[in-house]
């Protein structure tokens, strides 16, 4: 056995995890969530904008819009000025077939200019929920659904719901 080892360490290694159960395969729907939450860390909560060019489609859609990975970059930055503490939590995520949705909660403190509100310094938290479509291992398209109304009243905006 240790002479066999020598030669093939690789071989038994592999056959020690399969035996122990720590050689698994992901599923599809595994790993279409996984992309989805290593977005979020990632992206989000270690402000890596790069990890875009990797987990997005260039000719990525949000809410029926081509914004591609540029624009979604640019979304992304101006929520880090605005809250340079930003912090994404999932609190549920869900997966069927090429679809992954996940419904989130965001908190920050208000350090910079966001949608024109000068930085209040308040410590805010919003949710939200994010619709997203896998192709070949990439996100093509996301419906994005925030409490932006909330935030902005939050925020001490003077916002209403208009009139018809």
């Amino acid at each position: 056995m240790g002479l066999a080892a020598l030669i093939c360490p690789t071989s038994l290694v592999a056959t020690a995890h399969a035996q122990t159960g720590l050689l698994t395969r992901e599923s599809p729907t595994q790993r279409n969530k996984n992309l989805v939450r290593r977005w979020i860390e990632e992206g989000f909560n270690k402000q890596r904008l790069l990890v875009v060019d990797e987990l997005f489609a260039e000719r990525f859609v949000v809410n029926g819009q081509l914004i591609g990975r540029d624009g979604l970059k640019q979304s992304m930055t101006r929520h880090f000025n605005g809250f340079p503490d930003l912090h994404v939590t999932i609190d549920d995520i869900l997966a069927e077939g090429t679809k992954v949705a996940v419904w989130y909660t965001v908190e920050g403190t208000h350090r910079g200019e966001f949608e024109v509100v000068a930085p209040t310094g308040k410590h805010v938290k919003w949710s939200g929920s994010d619709l997203f479509t896998i192709e070949s291992g990439k996100i093509s398209e996301a419906r994005f659904l925030s409490d932006l109304f909330g935030l902005l009243r939050q925020l001490g905006a003077n916002v209403s719901a208009g009139s018809r």
